[in-house]
């Protein structure tokens, strides 16, 4: 959307004040992103007041999902944009049509105009839109529709463009990584396939899997975790649960034998390897033995990056009809049991640590701490915690000046729960 408004003669302006044309892109994946969503369109809203705003814009899940009801929540609103429509975004604006929907089947491919919104030497690579899993507790095949994948030309040709504007960073990203492909029905277009050409783009040093899920897990895969240099020993993989019948009840696909198989053989074949999942506190029907389960789970298994979510009860899912659905209370207050024992887990990974060199990307400097802000392999962007930087070094010599985008070694000094503090070497 930002790529093809820019190619029809809009500005881009950091201030909303000053904008013509406001575009919310909304999410409503769980109740907390629809209120965050909700408040982000009010918010915005109030410029047709107090700025020069003459167009408001609602794009992507909220309004796929939620169609004529949002349409007359919001009368503020000029346009309504859904997940199969927002390539339209231009000529959508000139026009007087306020709902636009379909059903999603559009899959952008190289050509398509693009504006990175990250920093210059970071960027998402989106391989498939939609899922074609079926989970319980999850909407996002209904409002983003059946699987469908870039082929690996477009993608090499997208990765080899947003190369060309400087990014050295790639974070593949979709609903399902490890099914990319499966939708085409061509053996040779797989996450295998795919790495093995983004691998080659000589400028590419990073790249990084997330979303992956625990299926699908073959021996070439991970010969390329270990043995390609460009592929952070990395993977975000959402478990969601690891007691039996919650796993059944969710509708996963997996019980908890193949998922300590498959930590097992990820830990096992790569040395140094970093592991970020996710899990659902308090699903329908969650006593406190299968909750205890899972936290015993997470206290044996010790990951590296941990995010969990309290049960979101979404309309028009499988699980928002089952029984003993649990209050708000006990959701919180078992998230609350998980977040605290990750603290502790996190902050001992860190500590081992310390005195360990580490390879970082420079982020920039953070004038609060004082201090250059930093990610190493191990550290996705926005959501696993930061290296923060002494701007010296031991030796006396002057203040070295670090660069974003730039990559250095640096030695860790000091361990936090979430974040490290390191001296350049």
């Amino acid at each position: 959307m930002f790529g093809s408004l820019l190619q029809h003669q809009y500005e881009y302006t950091e201030n909303p004040k000053e904008a013509e044309l406001i575009v919310v892109n909304s999410c409503s994946f769980i109740e907390d992103a629809k209120k965050e969503s909700i408040d982000m369109i009010l918010s915005m809203s109030e410029f047709k007041k107090t700025g020069h705003l003459q167009k408001l814009v609602v794009a992507g899940c909220l309004a796929q999902r939620y169609q004529k009801d949002v349409e007359s929540l919001f009368p503020e609103v000029d346009h309504f944009i859904g997940t199969g429509e927002y390539y339209k975004i231009s000529s959508i604006v000139e026009s007087q049509s306020r709902g636009n929907y379909s059903i999603p089947s559009y899959i952008h491919s190289y050509e398509a105009p693009r504006m990175n919104s990250m920093p210059s030497y970071t960027a998402y690579l989106k391989l498939t839109e939609g899922c074609d899993r079926r989970c319980a507790f999850c909407i996002i095949p209904k409002i983003r529709g059946k699987q469908k994948s870039q082929s690996i030309e477009n993608l090499v040709l997208e990765t080899k463009a947003l190369v060309q504007n400087g990014v050295t960073e790639l974070n593949l990203i979709g609903q399902d990584l490890t099914s990319y492909g499966t939708d085409l029905r061509d053996q040779r277009t797989n996450l295998e396939a795919l790495l093995k050409e983004l691998v080659k783009i000589k400028e590419m040093k990073w790249v990084r899997l997330l979303y992956c899920y625990p299926d699908h897990m073959t021996e070439e895969f991970l010969n390329l975790l270990r043995n390609e240099e460009k592929i952070c020993k990395y993977i975000d993989m959402p478990l969601q649960h690891i007691e039996d019948e919650i796993l059944k009840s969710m509708r996963r696909g997996v019980n908890s034998y193949k998922i300590r198989t498959i930590i097992s053989r990820l830990r096992e074949s790569i040395p140094g390897f970093v592991f970020r999942t996710s899990f659902i506190a308090g699903y329908p029907a969650e006593t406190e033995e299968q909750f205890e389960k899972l936290y015993e789970f997470v206290k044996q298994e010790e990951f590296d990056h941990v995010g969990v979510f309290t049960y979101s009860q979404e309309e028009d899912t499988h699980a928002a009809a089952l029984p003993q659905q649990l209050s708000q209370k006990v959701k919180l207050k078992r998230k609350e049991r998980l977040m605290m024992l990750q603290s502790e887990i996190s902050l001992k990974k860190h500590k081992a640590q310390v005195g360990h060199e580490l390879e970082v990307l420079v982020e920039g400097w953070d004038e609060a701490k004082k201090l250059y802000q930093a990610r190493s392999f191990g550290q996705a962007p926005d959501i696993d915690g930061n290296v923060f930087i002494e701007p010296w070094v031991s030796d006396p010599s002057p203040e070295i000046k670090l660069q974003p985008g730039q990559y250095c070694k640096v030695k860790v000094k000091k361990a936090l729960p979430y974040d490290l503090i390191a001296q350049l070497t």
